[in-house]
């Protein structure tokens, strides 16, 4: 029998125990054997190593299998027919040309690309996967699965590039079938066609909300490269076109013509580029650089249009086959200008009031809010006098926030006149906070390219929308902007809202945000001005993606209902989704994936059928605020339980591969008596955390104990409303991969009873000495005990779930049966291996106490799983590195050493080594854990 056949069988034995003995936890029974095995010598760590592999295996194909299922069909002919179904849905069935132009040409779906360190695989693993998706036929990976390392911001920026480029061509497959319908149905004029109804927008390396490491010239850096890339991408196009039969010789000239001058182009760019390049960039480098990007040349170009003008041109002369792609081509540059895709900076609220109060002799940040503040800064706008800004402008400005707009103003006078900008704004909460924002875009004269969107994530607020709409609304400088601008924009976001509102709540807060939003500007007059919604989430359950399907992802940031209302209201709604990381940029790693993810995305924009507002949850007012409120103050207790905290904080992130160029991992005393406080744990790491432990409460718990008592009523209202079945089928679907048990068994490790007890019962007498070390390091630690508190709030919880779940009648084709006998498994595996660590360490030598280090430190270190610097402060102690005498020539006598070289080779070999490697294994382990969830958190 192999060993994970042998696990299985054991597992399921365990579990057999549980109807008579319901306290015993089969995930922590078998680690104990899988410990007790590998200590006596019958089990080793390769095997245990290898087993991890296998089943890591079995979760990244079972990972590509839901993929497909996710997005699909995938199929591309497929995708092709029910696109086209879904634009002539659309459009309806009686537009004259002009109508259905009008709503092609306008962007109403945008795809925006965020980083975040959610890079959970390599870059061939990814393509590995996509591929399996697909329906190929891929080789296992013979190494780890898991991150490329180290994962740099330009690694980052290369990957989004990529992901841009095949979303580019499933958009540009849009505007063919698009313009063939068109042509179609209004003759001759299809030629007018510009597709615009698909946008594209990336942050990835311009996100400065909580990072100091990017620097404007790396922002600067990546605009120049996005320009280069995407006129290599026109001249690519053309060079194409020009090859295809038909190309007459009149249409070839004008587009060898435009060819010619791209090339130009190109090379110019890419000398800038390597100007800017330059390192150390000093202020004699700048200025160098800064004199060949501003200095008028032949090729200098920075506006779209003479390029749209040539090819109008080449349109009117071409034939038919050959007018299409050209007007796929004008349309893809009149939608990106020189542009992979809208740059959005982002930035914090608090970063931009740091900037404001300079300007308005503020002593604290706390005044910005009130009235008297609000009128001068719409003083400060209608009055503002332009500034003029160089390269040097930019260089010595100190505040992040005012860099930013220095940052754009150069953007669009020197690299893409044409492009707007988005300015992200984190933990907005006041309406001053947008007024300083339009202040200095209109002092740097950004205003009319620039978008100003306040993110409204936090509980402030989300809870304190309503007002925030109808003070700034009501602020004729901020009407006035808007109205120039033509639009109004906002950013709502699912995952820090997600970790401290719980995702139920937080999605239900976010709706009524974007409700408010739309009688906001009915009561202001403001339908007229279109109204954009970045919904930001992540790729996991805890972060706003639905995990039943893409229809379901699509109608949970942004609701039929929400949809319902901005059309009945006549206001012209943009709808923007995120795609984070390597985990989001996987729908876009091969054309089919991107076309059936565009496909999916389009099919959701078709108004729907019925009258959203019949939907029960929104016309029982008083159960939908009950159940809100209910879930809501569940997490809220939650967050402030000691057991949570220590639970959360103590440990867990030493679970977690390093998936991306933004550190997750907060620092703390050596000694481990301060513990991370969950508010202050990112939201990535936060629910990457909780998918390690096994159990992603911040979507599954809360919704049980909401509805009890109450169950009759749910039931009722969850068989009319659309709403309410959405949400309880993300609860579910994640409820079905959860375990509270491999949670609670983590217990284990920490409990001095458990090390006490191993040798206590004479089976592993070896074990005595290290078992003795832990018991005493481990008396009076809170983690077991947490451990398991939070485990028995959480079972008490999810009782009411169960019956909530058996009590409805859960859409066709859901598995009732659990989906986590592979994480179980693989959960137990670890906890043996890091109890192998844990009695490896503790059988290191003591050694004198080392620039303020013992070896108690160390074992701290190691209980929290800071494995790594453990390691290396043992390499320290312990160096492996002979040093001998032959490096010596003394002409005074010795016989001691001797040959002894003066080494702990051997200490290093037995037990340094072995810790790492284990380490190594344990982190391919939450590799595979993620997968089975669909994401790294």
């Amino acid at each position: 029998m192999s060993l994970e056949d042998h696990c299985r069988e054991r597992l399921a034995a365990f579990r057999a125990r549980l109807t008579d003995e319901p306290r015993y936890n089969p995930v922590a029974q078998l680690s104990f054997e899988l410990s007790r095995d590998l200590e006596a010598g019958t089990l080793s760590r390769q095997e245990l190593a290898g087993l991890i592999h296998s089943l890591g295996k079995a979760s990244f194909r079972a990972r590509a299998l839901a993929l497909a299922g996710y997005v699909g069909p995938l199929d591309m002919g497929e995708n092709r027919k029910r696109l086209m179904f879904a634009i002539e849905s659309l459009l309806g069935d009686d537009g004259t040309f002009e109508k259905d132009l009008a709503a092609l040409r306008r962007c109403q779906l945008g795809l925006v690309f965020t980083a975040h360190p959610t890079f959970l695989l390599s870059r061939r693993q990814r393509n590995m996967l996509a591929r399996l998706a697909n329906g190929e036929i891929v080789e296992d990976d013979k190494t780890g699965y898991g991150p490329d390392r180290p994962i740099t911001l330009n690694d980052e920026h290369e990957a989004v590039l990529m992901a841009i480029d095949r979303a580019s061509d499933a958009i540009a497959e849009f505007s063919r079938l698009s313009i063939e319908i068109l042509r179609k149905r209004h003759g001759s004029r299809w030629r007018e066609a510009q597709i615009g109804f698909v946008g594209v927008g990336t942050w990835v390396g311009y996100d400065l909300d909580g990072r100091t490491d990017i620097a404007w010239i790396d922002m600067f850096r990546f605009r120049l490269a996005e320009k280069s890339r995407q006129i290599r991408r026109y001249e690519a196009s053309i060079t194409r076109i020009l090859a295809r039969p038909g190309c007459g010789s009149a249409t070839g000239n004008k587009l060898g013509e435009m060819a010619l001058k791209l090339e130009r182009l190109h090379t110019w760019s890419d000398l800038v580029l390597e100007a800017f390049s330059q390192m150390p960039l000093d202020p004699s480098a700048l200025e160098a650089a800064s004199e060949i990007l501003t200095t008028n040349h032949p090729d200098r170009i920075v506006s779209i249009k003479p390029f749209l003008a040539m090819l109008d041109e080449a349109i009117a002369d071409a034939s038919d086959e050959i007018a299409l792609d050209l007007l796929i081509l004008r349309s893809e540059m009149a939608a990106l200008s020189f542009g992979a895709g809208e740059v959005h900076l982002r930035i914090n609220a608090t970063q931009l009031h740091n900037a404001i109060m300079q300007y308005l002799d503020l002593d604290s940040e706390e005044q910005i809010g009130s009235r008297s503040i609000l009128e001068m800064l719409g003083e400060l706008i209608r009055d503002a006098d332009k500034y003029q800004v160089n390269f040097a402008s930019l260089d010595i400005e100190q505040k992040t926030a005012l860099r930013q707009f220095l940052l754009a103003a150069q953007i669009l006078k020197h690299v893409d006149s044409d492009s707007s900008i988005r300015l992200l704004i984190a933990e907005c909460e006041t309406p001053a906070t947008v007024l300083a924002a339009m202040c200095f875009a209109r002092l740097f004269g950004v205003d009319q390219k620039l978008d100003i969107s306040p993110l409204f994530e936090t509980p402030t607020a989300l809870e304190n929308a309503a007002r925030f709409f109808e003070v700034l609304f009501a602020i004729p400088e901020y009407r006035d902007i808007v109205r120039a601008r033509g639009r109004i924009a906002i950013q709502t976001g699912f995952s820090d809202s997600g970790r401290f509102m719980g995702q139920i709540p937080a999605a239900l807060a976010i709706e009524r945000v974007q409700g408010q939003l739309a009688r906001a500007c009915i009561r202001h007059e403001l339908t007229d001005v279109e109204v954009l919604i970045f919904n930001t989430h992540g790729e996991s359950a805890g972060r706003g993606a639905h995990q039943r399907s893409f229809m379901d992802r699509a109608f949970y940031v942004l609701s039929p209902w929400i949809r319902h209302q901005y059309r009945d209201a006549g206001i012209a709604l943009k709808h923007e989704v995120s795609f984070q990381g390597g985990d989001g940029y996987l729908y876009f790693e091969t054309p089919e994936l991107a076309l059936a993810t565009l496909t999916r995305l389009v099919e959701c924009e078709v108004p729907t059928r019925g009258a959203p507002e019949d939907d029960m949850l929104y016309a029982r007012t008083s159960f939908s605020f009950d159940f809100y409120r209910h879930i809501a103050n569940f997490h809220d207790h939650l967050l402030n339980d000691r057991a949570y905290h220590k639970t959360l904080g103590s440990f867990p992130q030493g679970l977690l591969n390093e998936t991306g160029s933004r550190k997750s991992r907060r620092q703390f005393d050596v000694a481990g008596a301060e513990v991370h406080q969950v508010r202050k744990i990112r939201a990535i790491p936060h629910n990457a955390i909780l998918q390690q432990l096994g159990y992603p409460l911040t979507v599954v718990s809360g919704f049980g104990s909401a509805v009890r008592g109450d169950e009759d009523r749910f039931v009722e209202v969850y068989k009319g409303s659309d709403r309410l079945r959405r949400l309880t089928s993300h609860v579910f679907a994640t409820k079905q991969k959860s375990s509270i048990k491999g949670l609670a068994a983590f217990a284990t490790i920490y409990d001095p009873a458990f090390w006490s007890s191993r040798p206590y019962a004479g089976a592993e007498p070896h074990l005595a000495a290290p078992c003795l070390s832990i018991t005493q390091l481990l008396e009076g630690d809170e983690r077991a005990t947490a451990i398991s508190a939070l485990a028995v709030k959480l079972r008490i919880d999810a009782i009411w779930l169960h019956r909530i779940l058996d009590a409805v009648e859960l859409p066709a084709g859901t598995p009732r049966e659990s989906e986590h006998e592979r994480s179980d498994m693989l959960q137990a595996i670890r906890l043996a291996l890091l109890q192998h660590i844990f009695l490896m360490a503790a059988r290191v030598p003591r050694f004198s106490t080392r620039n303020g280090i013992s070896r108690d430190d160390i074992m701290e270190l190691i209980f929290s799983l800071r494995i790594p610097e453990a390691v290396e402060l043992l390499r320290g102690a312990y160096p492996g590195d002979p040093v001998d005498m032959k490096n010596y020539h003394l002409s005074e006598p010795f016989t001691y050493p001797g040959e002894r070289p003066s080494n702990y080779a051997d200490l290093s070999a037995r037990l340094i080594d072995p810790i790492a490697d284990t380490y190594t294994a344990i982190l391919e382990a939450g590799t595979a854990l993620a997968l089975d969830f669909g994401a790294h958190g």
